[in-house]
């Protein structure tokens, strides 16, 4: 099969499954009423829809480890590219070498491919790592993560749908709001931030808002900061002003699902 129609097939396996998020609620720039935005309790000027995003969650997640369980190995192409004069004899034994990973399954193998892997020069190096980093799903993905920043169009899709697909595997909300961090830092491009940030739609506000500040106040791409002051406000109702006012919003109008389990006080991390 194709890359191209791997990429195709693979994106469709997830976005066919999360049909019933999209229509069911509005995202951050959608200007519809929104939706559960925390168990039991709707954000203020918003419509609860009980049930809609947790159910499509689920399906979604489902739906990408069936696609996952369905393929093979992929086919590493950069080894037997003889024809690239660009590849040095340290570019084929990078290539060897994230080859040999995949090939024994060794994970930590190809994740210490990975740094020297985003660095190199040819394209068909990066896309063997984005493949074998894909392959090994979820505790790969924050290897992957600079890949969907990748130079190359063809990288970057390859990227943003493995990355779609491991993520779509991990059930614990605050696991999949650490991982989204990293993306949202490091992706520019409209539609991509825009699937990222409905991520933060259904968990927990606290967990939400706290991972929103980070961005907000980290160095990644100014698009993905713009986007998550979007979310922010959609998420709280209260237009983004600074860390105190985000601080106080937690501590003064955050709900936890369970009143056992409230944090004494918001724990923002530098």
């Amino acid at each position: 099969m194709s890359r191209k129609l791997w990429i195709l097939l693979a994106v469709a396996a997830v976005a066919l499954t999360s049909v019933i998020v999209i229509c069911g609620r509005g995202g951050p720039s959608s200007g519809q009423g929104g939706a559960e935005v925390s168990a039991g309790r709707p954000a203020a000027g918003r419509t609860a829809i009980p049930g809609v995003v947790e159910g499509g969650r689920k399906e979604r997640r489902r739906g990408a480890a069936q696609a996952v369980k369905s393929r093979g190995k992929p086919a590493l192409s950069s080894v037997e590219d003889d024809d690239d004069e660009d590849m040095t004899p340290a570019d084929r034994a990078l290539a060897e070498r994230i080859e040999k990973a995949l090939d024994d399954e060794d994970c930590a193998a190809a994740l210490a491919c990975a740094g020297e892997a985003l660095k190199s020069p040819v394209a068909s190096i990066r896309q063997d790592m984005v493949d074998t980093l894909g392959w090994f799903g979820e505790k790969a993905l924050p290897e992957l993560a600079p890949f969907l920043a990748d130079a190359d169009e063809d990288v970057r899709d390859s990227a943003l749908a493995e990355w779609t697909m491991a993520l779509a595997e991990i059930d614990d909300d605050a696991e999949r709001v650490r991982i989204v961090e990293l993306a949202m830092g490091i992706l520019s491009d409209e539609d991509s931030l825009e699937d990222m940030s409905n991520e933060y739609i259904g968990v927990d506000e606290k967990l939400a808002v706290e991972s929103l500040v980070r961005i907000i106040e980290g160095d990644g791409s100014a698009e993905g900061i713009e986007k998550a002051k979007e979310t922010y406000e959609f998420v709280t109702g209260d237009e983004w002003t600074d860390v105190d006012a985000a601080r106080r919003w937690i501590e003064e109008e955050y709900t936890p699902p369970d009143e056992e389990t409230a944090p004494e006080k918001s724990s923002f991390l530098p």
